[in-house]
């Protein structure tokens, strides 16, 4: 049910700041980091991204925290 949710919600009510925090794991080797849960790739192409590419990531993102 609260998956439904945030996959509906409308795109901009997820907001393209990043989710960073300061405290990567991608430098100790992890290929997601545990902190803000973005891949490699995403943290690094962050700055090239479109806002509604940065988005979908913190969609993904949201998603990924209801799971947990």
């Amino acid at each position: 049910m609260i998956l439904s949710v945030v996959a509906d919600t409308s795109p901009h009510e997820i907001t393209a700041d990043s989710p960073c925090i300061g405290h990567c794991t991608t430098v100790l080797g992890d290929d997601v980091c545990r902190s803000c849960l973005r891949t490699f790739d995403e943290i690094t192409r962050w700055v090239e991204m479109s806002e509604e590419e940065r988005r979908q990531v913190n969609r993904r993102i949201a998603l990924e925290k209801l799971k947990q």
